[in-house]
């Protein structure tokens, strides 16, 4: 088990009992399809909070930047989206003082702001890399034939 991973798999464990969500709030969270239930949105605020995104009931900008910093590594165009979505998001919420609507609602706002992004640099760096591959199939090393395998699952 990747040594990462299992502090994540923890707390969705432990904040699903803690606040009694269902299966599908945790599968809703994992989807990135917004909570509808008070158990799903408080199960965000759980995750958030344990994961030290949110502290004193706020957002911590640095901690979620480290976090997607870990993820994307030091992709200027992904991090500088990701810091104005940040800005973006805490002003959405700046006037919800329930934390548990507080939380699922930055978290959607983030997923909204960030999901077409990422999709699209994730895509120009496939193009990118079929771009550089042969038209020649019989000559296709193997990470390349994956890379089609990929491009052709987005499709």
């Amino acid at each position: 088990m990747n040594s990462e991973v299992e502090p994540f798999r923890k707390n969705l464990t432990e904040c699903a009992r803690q606040v009694k969500a269902s299966m599908v709030d945790v599968e809703n969270f994992l989807k990135r399809i917004p909570q509808s239930t008070t158990q799903g949105k408080c199960f965000v605020a759980c995750i958030l909070k344990r994961n030290a995104i949110i502290k004193n009931n706020k957002i911590t900008q640095e901690t979620l930047l480290e976090v997607n910093r870990a993820v994307y590594g030091d992709d200027s165009e992904v991090m500088d989206r990701l810091k104005s979505a940040i800005t973006e998001c805490i002003n959405v919420v700046e006037g919800i003082f329930e934390i548990c609507e507080y939380a699922s609602v930055f978290n959607d706002c983030m997923h909204i702001k960030m999901e077409h992004i990422l999709d699209k640099v994730t895509m120009e760096r496939r193009m990118e890399a079929l771009g550089q591959m042969t038209s020649n199939p019989d000559e296709w090393t193997d990470e390349e034939d994956e890379i089609l395998k990929l491009v052709k699952d987005e499709l």
